[in-house]
C-alpha cells in the first residue's frame, strides 16, 4: 500500500460564525487489499481529519484495477464477494449521533474498458416477457463466466459502447455518453452489525445510485466514532432502477473531502447536487419495496424542508405536493426524493 500526504488550507467555520484558515491535508493511498465488509471491526487504512481530502483508486466490482489485475480469484463465491471496497477511513472526532459529510472532488474513470451482464434482470419485466439467451460468450469477460459482456470505454470521447456480436447487433451504433459513480459509499452500521459490500440501508453501503457523481455532496448518519467510511464499486454510466442488477462496471480515481457535523441529524443519506437536495431511502435487495422507500424518502425530505430550511409543515406539503421529483435508484426497492433548489432558501442548500 503507497501512501502520501501533503498540507493544504481548509476554509473552516469558527465558533463566532466567520470563516478562519485551518490547515487540512491531501492524503494519497492506494491499497493493495480490500474489505468486502461495512464494519466498524477492521482495522483501519487511513486516519484523517474533518477538512482533510483522501486521493485513491477503487478497483470494479469483480476486483479488476486500472492495470487490469485481477484482486479477487471468485469474487462472488463464499467468503469473497463482489463490490471489493477502500477502506476504511477513519475520521477523528466523528462520533455516534453526527454527520459524515462527504464532497466528491473527482469520480474519474482510468481505463478503457468495462462490463456488465448481458440483459435485464427478468424480474423488471412483465411475467412471461420474451427473453433472449442469457449467456454471451463464455471466459469474455472473467474466467468461468459467459454472462458478462465487455464494454469499450473511450476516455477522450467520454463514451462507452457494448461489445456486441454481428448476430446480436442491427447496425445502429450504440455509443452512449459516460457518466461516472461511485455505486459503493458507506459508514459502519451500528455497533456490532457487519454488512457486506451488497446491501445497502440508512448507514449508505450498495446504493447504487447513479447522481452519486463527481461534483455531488453525500451526507451519512455517524454510527461508530470514527465514522469508518468505504468507497467502491466504479460505475462509467448506470440506468435508473439499476436494471443489470449493475452499472458499466470499471475502476475509478477518486478525490473526496469529508467534514464532521456536530449537532444535525440525518435518518438516511442525503445528497446535494448542482440542482437538487436529494432524500436516500436505500434498502437492501430481496427484502424491500418501492412503496416503503417512497413513503420513507419522502417523509425525510418533510424534515429537511422543516427542520435546514425552516418552511412551515404547510409550505413543505406545498412543496412536495406540486414540484417534488423522484428517481427509482433500484427496481429492489430504494427511492430518491427529489427538489430542486431554486424553490428552496439558500441557507439549506448545504448542511451545517
Amino acid at each position: 500500500m503507497s501512501l502520501r500526504t501533503v498540507p493544504a488550507l481548509a476554509l473552516v467555520s469558527s465558533l463566532f460564525g466567520g470563516l478562519s484558515t485551518q490547515a487540512a491535508e491531501i492524503h494519497e493511498i492506494y491499497p493493495e487489499t480490500h474489505s468486502r465488509l461495512f464494519t466498524a471491526d477492521a482495522p483501519p487504512i487511513l486516519r484523517i481529519e474533518s477538512g482533510d481530502s483522501v486521493v485513491t483508486r477503487t478497483w470494479d466490482s469483480g476486483g479488476r484495477d486500472h492495470e487490469d489485475v485481477w484482486h479477487i480469484e471468485h469474487p462472488y463465491i463464499y467468503p469473497e464477494s463482489g463490490n471489493p471496497l477502500m477502506g476504511p477511513f477513519f475520521i477523528e472526532g466523528a462520533a455516534y449521533g453526527d454527520v459524515l459529510e462527504v464532497h466528491f472532488d473527482k469520480i474519474r474513470l482510468n481505463r478503457d474498458h468495462g462490463y456488465t451482464t448481458y440483459r435485464l434482470n427478468p424480474a423488471v419485466l412483465e411475467p412471461g416477457a420474451t427473453l433472449y439467451d442469457r449467456n454471451y460468450e463464455m471466459d469474455a469477460v472473467r474466467a468461468g463466466r459467459a454472462d458478462l459482456i465487455p464494454w469499450d470505454i473511450d476516455l477522450e470521447r467520454g463514451t462507452a459502447s457494448p461489445r456486441l456480436q454481428p448476430r446480436a447487433s442491427s447496425g445502429f451504433a450504440l455509443e452512449l455518453p459516460v457518466r461516472p459513480m461511485l455505486g459503493c459509499v458507506g459508514v459502519a452500521p451500528g455497533r456490532g452489525v457487519v454488512e457486506t459490500s451488497g446491501p445497502s440501508y440508512e448507514y449508505g453501503g450498495n446504493i447504487d445510485y447513479n447522481d452519486i457523481v463527481e461534483g455531488t455532496t453525500l451526507y451519512l448518519p455517524v454510527f461508530n466514532e470514527g465514522a469508518y467510511l468505504y468507497v467502491g464499486d466504479g460505475h462509467a454510466l448506470q440506468g435508473d432502477g439499476e436494471g443489470f442488477g449493475a452499472g458499466v462496471e470499471t475502476s475509478m480515481d477518486v478525490q473526496f473531502t469529508v467534514r464532521v457535523l456536530k449537532n444535525t441529524e440525518i435518518r438516511m443519506p442525503r445528497l446535494v447536487t448542482d440542482e437538487h437536495l436529494i432524500t436516500i431511502m436505500s434498502q437492501p435487495e430481496f427484502r424491500s419495496n418501492l412503496d416503503i422507500g417512497l413513503r420513507a424518502s419522502n417523509s425525510e425530505m418533510i424534515r429537511w424542508l422543516t427542520g435546514a430550511c425552516e418552511l412551515t409543515a404547510q409550505e413543505a406539503h406545498m412543496l412536495m405536493g406540486s414540484v417534488v421529483e423522484h428517481k427509482i435508484i433500484t427496481y429492489s426497492g430504494s427511492v430518491a426524493t427529489l427538489m430542486k433548489k431554486a424553490y428552496l432558501p439558500s441557507k439549506c442548500h448545504r448542511l451545517q
